[in-house]
Parts: structure tokens; sequence; C-alpha cells
């Protein structure tokens, strides 16, 4: 409830108010569960100045809560791009359908591993299970399987029904 008032004032202040992005997200759960749309408005316009330095879970629970759909599949594609992947407790928090659709979007943006260059090991192919060598060429298409770009994540991540927008 603070925070809400806290948003309500926010709105008779000169310059740009400081709070939180809980406390925003607080202020426009509340005026989204109220049908307070004037003030939801301003809220999602404040959120949207600071809404990359919240952690993608804190802007997915926001988006899905409040429905604001625009900040979903951005928050999505952090999860998907960073070079660590998901946490124990990020897993439990988003559940098993969805993590496990954040896996495959990672998966397909791994690169297929033919064998090591330097030490020449071969090393087994993820799709048929034979063993390569840098002497055999690969398959062209897992050679490219890493070139995924971020519009590519997006739709890889639009086109997982259980990652859309409820």
């Amino acid at each position: 409830m603070a925070s809400f008032l806290d948003a309500l004032d926010a709105r008779f202040l000169s310059g740009d108010p400081k709070l939180e992005f809980r406390q925003w997200a607080a202020g426009l759960h509340l005026s989204t569960m109220w049908n307070f749309e004037e003030l939801r408005k301003d809220i999602i316009t404040h959120m949207n100045k600071t809404i990359s330095s919240a952690a993608p879970l804190e802007r997915i629970d926001a988006s899905l809560k409040c429905r604001v759909e625009e900040w979903l599949h951005p928050a999505y594609q952090v999860l998907c791009e960073r070079q660590d992947g998901l946490t124990n407790g990020e897993a439990e928090h988003l559940g098993l359908r969805r993590a496990a659709a954040i896996w495959r979007i990672r998966e397909l943006r791994r690169p297929v591993f033919p064998g090591c260059w330097s030490c020449r090991v071969e090393a087994q192919c993820y799709n048929c299970g034979s063993y390569l060598d840098q002497k055999r060429p690969t398959n062209q298409k897992n050679r490219n399987r890493a070139k995924v770009s971020q519009a590519d994540v997006i739709e890889l991540i639009k086109g997982e029904d259980v990652l859309k927008f409820e």
C-alpha cells in the first residue's frame, strides 16, 4: 500500500521520483487491480526508464502480474542470452515448463563442437552420436546453429507456448 501511495504522490512531484523497481511494481499491481488507468500509464512510463536494471525474474513477474506484455519477451531473452544458465532458485521460481523452454532456446544458441582443434581429440556429435574429427566436414546446419541473432531468440521465445503472454 505504501508503494501505491508513493507512486500516486510521484504524479504531483516535479522531477523524476526515485523509487526502486519493486516499489513501482507494487504500485503498478494495485493500480492495475483497481483499474486506475491514468496512474497505471504514468507508472509504466517511469518503470520503462529503469526496467533494464531490474532482475529478469522481477520483470517477468511484473509483466505477468500487471499485464504489461512488452516487458515479458525481453526479460526471457536476458535469461536465454546470458553466459550463466538458470540457477536452481530461478528454475524453481519459473517452474519446470518455462525453465525447460528457456533451456531449449539456450541449447539452440550453443555451438555444436566438432572436436578440439589444438589437441585433435575427436568429439561426439550432439545429433547423431557419431564421432567427428576436424578432417571430416560437419553438417553445415549445425555449424551455423550458434549464429542465432537477438531477433531470432525473440522469435524462438514467441514460439514457445509456455513463454507466451497470457
